[in-house]
């Protein structure tokens, strides 16, 4: 045994695993560099193996000490040296094992407690609340792999499912191909542009709430489509739209035939009953600018540039929850849902007619032909009655020449994934789930949710970063991004939250800074970053590591350790020149 001590306590013990920890870091930092931060974290760092490795280091460096008994004063600088060494060593296996790291993202006015970490997880969800089933997954630290071909089985609602991975890509790229193989009535124009030797090429797509149009320079180009002919008669002859600021819901009831215009109004959440009908009417949300966030639907600006308008219709037959866009009337009918309440929506906004300077907004009129209408800076309007694909036009005020190459009245979108290489920067999975004899597959970058038909069930697939809860909830009071005088780039931007935790009656309010981070029960939070929007986001990074004390214990004690031979040294050197 104390041969055995004596060979694990060795020098010869130690310079091997020194040298084994350099060529581990070194391996780690090429790997980093290729893969990423995450990856190297997951496969390297903290895995099993390299925890491994350090332990025996300190513990021969443990047995290395142990050797010297008994203990004599002139081994001080070295057992403070190996006793620092053994506690940064167990300090960063500690951190490797037991830390918490993430992100906490929190809107203006909102509250969090959970925190993104940089794991990833496969969530699969079934319409009931409260049922799905989490997936840990690794694919980033073998970015290399690119056909895992991974099985997971899980039971959910008293069956056994089958979700398979074949395919993970770590830096992905979606391409599109558009054609007119479409089943279903999807408006789409590949429209080509030209000003003063600038050329481009766009998709347009009617019915997407995002794809309708573009911005080119100073000028708009969009595409939309009208159901019928009294639709096309209020964009050409906008006079005779009702003037209100948010727009009129207009409201046919079959079953009663009548038809009610609402004004949207201001004031919000508040039920109005709808004029000789038993029903109620309450306006949920106005969207001037609509678009999706990260914290869900926002309206990017006050301009009237895609308006929505969300509301509850309430009558004997129950609720029924609606969303219109003034630009896109067919998207209720493109979400097919079941209404208790039989009524045909329509959401109708002065924007809809009155249409942005310099633009050019081609139309897809009811029986599939293209009519455009081009305005200047100046409200100016020019109409084309019959727009002819390869056919040249030119906008009389923009100085722009335009040319529909292709018009899809049933376009279809066909989308494919390649990746462009192993650097893990923009993920991307195929999964393949099976529950029983059906089967449904997608592909999901990070972050997205798909849905998959499962024969007459629907499950949903998400594929994002792994969450873990806080012990107590941060509140974003106001955020700030200082900016240097004279540009618009951040000097520095700081965050007022309140952090409150019930369980200790806790409740604190603070300034978190760039180098001002706040503390709180071993949790550090940091002001790292920030998303701008409508509604400005703040990201703070979280860490708590309990081997930080360990850490900065380790190295006061190897500095003493080093400060004091060299006063023994001095005291030696002394003495013996005394002594001469």
């Amino acid at each position: 045994m104390t041969t055995l001590f004596s060979l694990l306590g060795s020098l010869r013990i130690a310079v091997f695993l020194i040298i084994a920890i350099a060529c581990v870091l070194g391996w780690g930092t090429i790997y980093e560099v290729r893969f990423g931060t995450a990856a190297v974290q997951r496969f390297v760092y903290q895995s099993w193996w390299f925890q491994g490795i350090l332990s025996f280091l300190a513990v021969n460096l443990m047995l290395a000490a142990l050797k010297r008994l008994p203990w004599k004063r002139a081994h001080t600088p070295f057992l403070l040296a190996h006793l620092g060494i053994i506690l940064i060593l167990l300090g960063g296996i500690a951190g490797g094992i037991w830390a918490v790291d993430g992100q906490l993202v929190i809107p203006e006015g909102e509250k969090n407690d959970t925190l993104r970490v940089p794991q990833s997880v496969i969530v699969v969800h079934k319409p009931n609340p409260g049922t799905h089933h989490v997936i840990p997954v690794a694919f980033e630290t073998q970015a290399w792999v690119h056909e895992p071909h991974t099985l997971f089985s899980f039971e959910m609602e008293g069956k056994t499912m089958d979700l398979v991975v074949d395919r993970y890509y770590p830096n992905s790229q979606v391409t599109e191909e558009i054609n007119a193989g479409g089943e279903a009535p999807n408006p789409a124009v590949h429209l080509m542009i030209e000003r003063e030797g600038v050329e481009d090429a766009v998709w347009l797509l009617a019915r997407h709430p995002e794809r309708f149009g573009v911005g080119w320079g100073d000028a708009h180009v969009l595409f939309m489509e009208v159901s019928s002919r009294e639709e096309w008669a209020r964009m050409a002859h906008p006079a005779a739209i009702p003037q209100n600021v948010r727009g009129v819901v207009r409201l046919e009831f079959p079953d009663l035939s009548r038809t009610v215009e609402v004004p949207v109004p201001e004031e919000l959440k508040k039920a109005q009953p709808i004029e000789g009908t038993p029903y109620t009417i309450a306006f949920q949300d106005y969207f001037a600018d609509f678009v999706i966030s990260e914290s869900g639907p926002v309206s990017r600006s006050n301009e009237p540039q895609n308006p929505a308008v969300a509301f509850t219709l309430t009558g004997p037959e129950g609720t029924d929850p609606h969303i219109l866009f003034a630009f896109h009337p067919e998207f209720a009918s493109l979400h097919v849902r079941e209404y208790k309440i039989h009524v045909h929506a329509e959401y109708i906004h002065e924007a809809g007619s009155s249409l942005p300077p310099n633009s050019i907004v081609l139309f897809e009129l009811p029986q599939g032909e293209l009519a455009a209408i081009m305005t200047g800076a100046a409200a100016e309007r020019e109409m084309i009655e019959a727009v002819e694909p390869g056919k040249d036009y030119a906008h009389p005020w923009a100085g722009i020449r335009f040319q529909v190459a292709a018009h899809y009245p049933k376009a279809q979108v066909i989308e494919s994934m390649t990746n462009k290489g192993d650097e893990v920067r923009n993920e991307a999975i195929h999964v393949m789930v099976r529950d029983g004899e059906n089967r449904g597959e997608a592909w999901l970058g990070q972050g997205e949710t798909k849905e998959l038909a499962l024969g007459q069930e629907k499950v949903l697939v998400e594929y994002r970063q792994a969450e873990r809860p806080l012990p107590f909830l941060v509140a974003l009071k106001d955020f700030r991004k200082l900016d240097y005088p004279g540009t618009q780039m951040a000097a520095g931007f700081e965050s007022d939250v309140a952090l409150t935790d019930p369980s200790n009656g806790v409740t604190l309010e603070r300034t978190i800074r760039m180098n001002n981070p706040l503390k709180y029960r071993g949790f550090s939070l940091f002001q790292s970053s920030w998303i701008d929007g409508p509604v400005q986001t703040t990201v703070l990074s979280v860490r708590n590591d309990p081997g930080t004390p360990l850490v900065y214990s380790g190295f006061i004690i190897v500095v003493v350790g080093i400060v004091s031979l060299f006063v023994r040294r001095a005291r030696t050197s002394k003495g013996s020149k005394n002594y001469a």
